[in-house]
């Protein structure tokens, strides 16, 4: 098909005719991931995405160019997948500005999609975005106000990293290998509980104090500032409360008093004044994942800390929690970190711990 000779707009002038965008994002959708279902889902991301461009500026770009290249994406069935046919030119990106996620985002969760399936395709929306500033179709102020950077392809690992995530069957089994009946026991309990259902890092667990416990709003919450000087404030899952609620009558302990949440024990097995450190916490976890049968004692492959609270991340994003409330939880200035953390690509009344179900 002969296309007819462009009149100049300002968005792209060195490109005639417009060349289409199929290419730029092949490019993208091999730099997603190696998973085929991976890239299907990138592709509907992006198809949606361009829809709404064509809703929402289409009408901006000059009627030549717009009896071609319009409607800019297109979606059939194949059998039961979704094929999209991508018409856009790539003229259309140099009109994507600072809100056009954002509002991208409002009309998803208008049109029905969940908050996290809305997120998920944000976040393919802007890898794709990422490939085009590589590659020189976007502007250094386009970025800036987006808050893109050059998309990097991420390297394959010769290894698989080390951490695991344990199923709910595993957290059961694990927290069933602590004998209760001890006050040791009670507050080796609690530690885990308030890694697996908080998802603290150690360092954080050990400092924890008393003070740090507060009740608001018939809701019990921890307020603290974590890694980074991060001030935090997360609500106290119902199970958790009631290990910390034993710990603290095994140690004759109230909610008022002061000092460290948990403590180290004497020799006759009496709660000290102590703080436990987190050094013991990384012990405490590699010892009843050993008890409970699920990891070594020692080395690379013994339970840590660290696992547990992957595990919690993991568990409530699987449970419907978004990514924003599980990278809120956590503690992430990246969201991809904490997407990176479950696997996957303020309000006080719905948190990341309501999600989380063992």
């Amino acid at each position: 098909m002969e296309l007819p000779e462009r009149r100049e707009t300002g968005l792209v002038p060195d490109q005639r005719p417009p060349q289409p965008l199929s290419a730029v994002i092949t490019e993208a959708l091999q730099a997603a991931g190696r998973s085929e279902a991976t890239r299907r889902s990138y592709q509907t991301a992006i198809g949606l995405f361009l829809t709404y461009l064509d809703q929402t500026i289409g009408d901006q770009l000059p009627a030549d160019i717009q009896a071609v290249w319009r409607p800019f994406a297109e979606s059939a069935y194949e059998g039961r997948r979704v094929v999209w046919t991508i018409r856009a030119p790539v003229a259309v990106l140099r009109l994507v500005n600072a809100t056009s996620l954002d509002q991208f985002r409002a009309w998803r969760e208008s049109q029905g999609d969940s908050m996290n399936s809305a997120t998920q395709r944000v976040y393919a929306v802007r890898t794709w975005l990422a490939v085009a500033l590589r590659d020189g179709l976007l502007t250094a102020e386009q970025a800036q106000s987006l808050g893109l950077r050059v998309y990097r392809q991420r390297q394959k690992r010769d290894q698989v990293p080390v951490g695991r995530r344990l199923t709910p069957a595993e957290v059961r089994q694990l927290r069933a290998a602590v004998d209760t009946a001890t006050a040791i026991g009670a507050r080796d309990l609690a530690i885990l509980d308030t890694m697996l259902f908080l998802g603290l890092r150690r360092e954080e667990v050990a400092s924890l104090h008393l003070a740090h416990v507060r009740q608001d709003g018939g809701r019990w919450w921890v307020v603290f500032s974590g890694k980074g000087n991060k001030r935090r404030r997360i609500k106290i899952h119902d199970a958790l409360f009631q290990s910390l609620s034993a710990w603290l009558r095994a140690a004759k302990l109230r909610w008022e008093d002061d000092g460290a949440l948990f403590r180290s024990f004497d020799r006759g097995d009496h709660p000290t004044v102590r703080p436990l450190d987190s050094s013991a916490i990384g012990r405490l976890a590699a010892h009843y994942g050993h008890a409970a049968g699920l990891a070594t004692a020692t080395g690379k492959n013994r339970l840590s800390a660290h696992d547990l609270r992957r595990t919690c991340a993991r568990n409530a994003f699987d449970n419907g929690s978004s990514l924003l409330l599980v990278q809120a939880m956590l503690g992430h200035s990246d969201p991809k970190t904490t997407a990176y953390y479950i696997g996957a690509f303020e309000d006080d009344s719905q948190t990341a711990v309501d999600f989380v179900r063992y």
